[in-house]
């Protein structure tokens, strides 16, 4: 039978959560995507978005501070190289828009430039403009359909 004293000590070694690590990866994806370093899957470009990025690395960030002591020494690693490479691209993508002259990642009120997140047009109190409106978007999209997967 197994020392209980000896797996204390190998527990740092125990059994990985690939299921953990897979959620990091899924995270460390989407930074990557709004750090314009992957492809974005739908629109199929590449896009900067500091403030969204700086939210995911954030997310990790957070979550390594709320699970330590809870990791193996695999986990560790990975979220430990992961959170770095994410910081240090978060930050030569930074100065590299602030050498284009690029608009600052915050405005004036300390807010970010640009929302994360489109705000939705006001809804219409008359329903005829509100048809005339979602005519406007379909021959749009009829215009400029999204690209196809190859």
């Amino acid at each position: 039978m197994a020392d209980p004293q000896n797996y204390k000590d190998n527990r740092d070694w125990g059994t990985t959560d690939y299921y953990f690590i897979d959620l990091i990866l899924m995270l460390a994806s989407s930074a990557k995507i709004d750090l314009g370093e992957l492809v974005h899957p739908y629109y199929r470009d590449k896009d900067v978005n500091l403030p969204r990025a700086r939210i995911t690395i954030n997310m990790i960030s957070s979550l390594i501070k709320k699970t330590s002591g809870n990791l193996n020494v695999e986990e560790k690693k990975v979220l430990r190289e992961v959170l770095d490479d994410l910081q240090k691209t978060y930050v030569d993508k930074t100065k590299e828009k602030m050498k284009a002259g690029g608009p600052s990642l915050l405005s004036p009120n300390n807010m970010p430039a640009r929302p994360l997140v489109p705000t939705p047009p006001q809804p219409k109190k008359d329903v005829k403009e509100w048809i005339a409106l979602v005519q406007q978007e379909i021959a749009k999209k009829k215009q400029n359909p999204p690209p196809t997967k190859p």
